[in-house]
């Protein structure tokens, strides 16, 4: 049983920065009667803060706090709008026993956005502070929802996944595939991606962009072809029917099924549900919003004792994850509050000590 250390160095010497000079930014006082300035943070402030193994210890630490207690969360709360499959207000609302900040994020989710251009999670976290609950900030909740996100994949794929898999086969060819591709190569030594995609000629783009990037690519106008020589598979889309069968899984495989936020879409077929060894990140989530696992259970396909946990508990050590190479195992996501708000609060905290953002005066 093998438990993941988190390097926790950068954040706790952003939180000891931030209580050495509160109240200042650069050496400028930025406060209103002795509070704080309210901060606007958009997606450049982020990616100008935020790197990929910033994102993975934060993710892994929300993961691991969800588990342990340490986070107080419920599920999110969405409201079905007209259009495509999936498309919702959501909401979703966290705090942590050891961080100062807490707060929500709220999004529409448009899933059609990206065949006109425009992200399909678009809407803002909103901050509060633990000692008088003072709104402290508004940060764009598409890009920190993107980085978690992926963060999350790949912090399960090491917990999960062989750790010599160097074959990923992405469904889906967007922002969220190619982050993924990102972060799984991070903590895996890929060399070969396999893609498909309903539009094979974006599924050759995409393809051909990874070329570029130095990885064996290619595109598949069949999604069981495209998973035959997996070691790892991400299903990065918003299908509102099963992309992926189980009759496909090759032995040893790991998958992580990310797109299908709302239980009314499911990227997995039952088969595939019946045949992995299954890890969520949030049980009361799951079970209320993972369209494929709420079908097999009410349809008698598994028992709620097949999903053999929560992957913070593996993380912890506190339970086994992968126990053999021919195991299949599937990392069942659906993003957890928590781990929006821990992200969040380093995303402050290092936007208020570098002199990011835009401070305004928001008095409430």
């Amino acid at each position: 049983m093998r438990s993941y250390q988190i390097r926790a160095q950068p954040f706790a010497r952003a939180m000891l920065r931030l209580s050495a000079h509160r109240g200042s930014r650069n050496g400028r006082d930025c406060t209103v009667s002795g509070e704080p300035e309210f901060l606007l943070i958009d997606k450049n402030a982020i990616r100008d803060i935020l790197s990929l193994s910033l994102a993975l210890e934060a993710t892994e630490a929300a993961l691991r706090k969800t588990s342990s207690g340490m986070a107080r969360q419920q599920i999110r709360r969405t409201l079905e709008l007209p259009g495509a499959a999936g498309s919702c207000l959501s909401l979703m609302y966290a705090a942590l026993d050891d961080r100062p900040l807490f707060g929500g994020k709220v999004l529409s989710v448009f899933p059609d956005n990206f065949a006109h251009g425009f992200a399909s999670h678009r809407g803002g976290v909103f901050l509060f502070d633990k000692d008088h609950g003072r709104p402290v900030a508004l940060i764009d909740g598409g890009e920190l929802t993107a980085w978690r996100t992926a963060a999350a994949s790949a912090v399960a794929t090491r917990a999960l996944s062989r750790e010599d898999s160097t074959t990923l086969t992405l469904f889906g060819y967007g922002e969220q595939a190619r982050r993924h591709v990102a972060a799984i190569a991070d903590v895996r030594p890929i060399h070969a991606i396999h893609v498909w995609g309903r539009d094979f000629a974006k599924a050759q783009h995409f393809a051909e962009e990874q070329s570029a990037a130095g990885f064996q690519a290619k595109a598949h106008r069949d999604p069981g072809e495209a998973v035959r020589e997996a070691d790892i598979i991400c299903t990065t889309t918003s299908s509102e029917k099963p992309v992926l069968c189980g009759e496909w899984l090759p032995p040893g495989v790991h998958i992580n099924a990310v797109g299908a936020s709302v239980a009314s879409c499911r990227e997995l077929d039952l088969d595939c549900v019946r045949r992995a060894q299954i890890w969520v990140d949030y049980l009361p989530m799951a079970l209320t919003a993972a369209g494929e696992l709420i079908e097999a259970i009410e349809t008698g396909v598994i028992g709620v004792d097949h999903i053999r946990g929560e992957v913070g508990d593996v993380l912890a050590g506190a339970k086994p994850g992968r126990t053999g190479d021919d195991q299949i195992t599937l990392f069942r996501s659906l993003g957890v509050p928590a781990q929006d708000i821990e992200l969040a609060n380093l995303v402050y905290i290092s936007a208020r000590n570098a002199g990011l953002g835009t401070s305004i005066d928001f008095r409430l």
